[in-house]
């Protein structure tokens, strides 16, 4: 009889649930959609939401889906496990489960005004919970629901109020009504203790946010509840923020290899087992178990003008960006003095700026103004990388989402940072990552995809010379 593990991969854009063997293999798969509602506040306001109801409503159509399919072979199912949105929420009746709001995205800043009346510094705040005041972070918006939502008030005066992370409300329904979170759920609320690995009555006292409407926090691996697949019991063993769970797809992540998914921003994480990141950097829980020295964390870094910045470098070249548009930029030649500073979403790590305007060095041509884009988003990448690598141990650069398709992009990159970078795009990444958690981290497990790698040109180029002079500029701004 062969082991089986279900995983929910919940995402911003649609839902996974699929059946694992111990050795990484997919038995059963179901998807379904979920989407998401821009709603125009005014002209500077946006908000971004979910409708929880279809999120839910989806999973249990692909639960009973799985298990027709499955047919007596669900008996073997021996646990579940949860990867879902880190800062995306809403609140719940915590009696009848009802949705007294809608899913507030992690893209959502309606609760910015919050953050800018809270008197701590970033610093502060880091010390804490190991991120930086961000509305994009749940506090805020924790805070506004219960300011703004008239069945949020009445559920709260009933002490009938429920407020988590997405994982909790779906737990919640499927798991026995309990209401729980994971350390790292827990952390993109701004209101968890990386020290303590519990919620901070410091913060909660800032936002003026009750802990009893509060999920209790669990470990990484615990007891989440029971759920049931017809007459079968499935206990949820393991729950994970999406980006933490996705290092775990070909088994253990490397600690000597840095990972970087690039797309509209570049997430950029490297593990490790000391909670003080390197200065600029924030740090998440990956791994908290009953034994603290197996304990791991994320170092991270976030580069934001990216595939985000595509829309200002559109308008300003004339040009419209495609994959041969990159190519072709990324081919010519420029002069040292030749630069762009990319501050489009804001200068992220580790910096940490929003009040610099991006700007270009002079007058270029519209393909150069693609190029010194590109050669920004390398720029920014080295200088987290530096940051990430105090002790000179990194040997590997792992690289994914959509600038991993261009192959001039990854070998510059390998050039500037002297490491190969291999390229892994791998879209079941966090759904195999969970799988390998929930199965125990079996020795055997298989998932690995074929790597793409690019290794580092010897010679010392123009590129690091016009890296240099990039620095110079970005500095002589930074200190204005």
């Amino acid at each position: 009889m062969t082991d089986l593990f279900l995983v929910i991969d919940q995402g911003g854009q649609s839902t996974r649930v699929a059946v694992f063997d111990s050795n990484g293999k997919i038995i059963a798969q179901e998807k379904s959609p979920c989407a998401t509602h821009i709603i125009d506040i005014d002209d500077h306001q946006q908000y971004i939401e979910q409708n929880p109801q279809e999120i839910l409503g989806g999973i249990i159509n692909s639960l009973e889906k799985i298990q027709l399919q499955l047919a007596t072979q669900v008996s073997n199912i021996k646990a579940a496990g949860f990867s879902g949105q880190g800062s995306s929420l809403l609140c719940w009746n915590s009696k009848t489960g009802e949705p007294l709001s809608p899913v507030l995205s992690w893209q959502d800043t309606r609760g910015k005004v919050y953050i800018d009346n809270i008197k701590m510094t970033h610093q502060q705040v880091q010390q804490l919970t190991g991120l930086r005041f961000s509305p994009h972070y749940g506090a805020s918006k924790i805070r506004w629901c219960l300011d703004h939502l008239e069945s949020v008030k009445l559920a709260q005066q009933n002490n009938q109020l429920a407020i988590g992370p997405i994982v909790s409300f779906i737990l919640w329904h499927l798991a026995g009504r309990k209401n729980s979170v994971d350390p790292g759920h827990a952390q993109r609320t701004l209101l968890w203790n990386i020290q303590s690995a519990n919620w901070d009555s410091q913060l909660l006292q800032l936002f003026s946010i009750p802990q009893s409407v509060l999920p209790e926090c669990y470990l990484h691996q615990d007891n989440f509840g029971k759920m049931f697949l017809g007459n079968h019991p499935v206990e949820f063993r393991v729950c994970a923020r999406d980006q933490g769970a996705s290092l775990f797809a070909n088994a253990m992540p490397d600690k000597n290899t840095v990972y970087i998914n690039i797309g509209t921003g570049a997430f950029i994480q490297r593990i490790s087992q000391d909670k003080v990141p390197p200065e600029g950097l924030l740090i998440s829980p990956l791994w908290i178990s009953q034994n603290s020295d197996n304990n791991l964390y994320a170092w991270e870094a976030t580069v934001n003008g990216s595939a985000a910045a595509i829309p200002f470098i559109e308008q300003e070249s004339g040009l419209k960006i495609t994959p041969d548009i990159i190519e072709q930029a990324l081919s010519i030649s420029l002069g040292t003095q030749d630069y762009f500073i990319n501050t489009q979403g804001g200068l992220g790590a580790p910096f940490w700026r929003t009040d610099i305007e991006s700007q270009f060095s002079g007058l270029l041509s519209p393909l150069q103004q693609v190029t010194v884009w590109l050669e920004s988003v390398l720029f920014l990448l080295a200088i987290n990388l530096q940051k990430m690598n105090p002790d000179k141990s990194l040997t590997k650069i792992q690289l994914s989402g959509g600038f991993s398709q261009s192959d001039k992009f990854c070998q510059l990159l390998a050039d500037l940072m002297r490491l190969p970078v291999s390229v892994n795009e791998n879209p079941e990444a966090s759904l195999q990552g969970i799988a390998y958690l929930t199965a125990n981290r079996p020795v055997d497990w298989s998932c690995s995809s074929s790597l793409q790698c690019f290794l580092p040109a010897v010679q010392e180029g123009l590129l690091h010379k016009r890296f240099a002079s990039w620095r110079i500029a970005l500095e002589a701004l930074l200190e204005k």
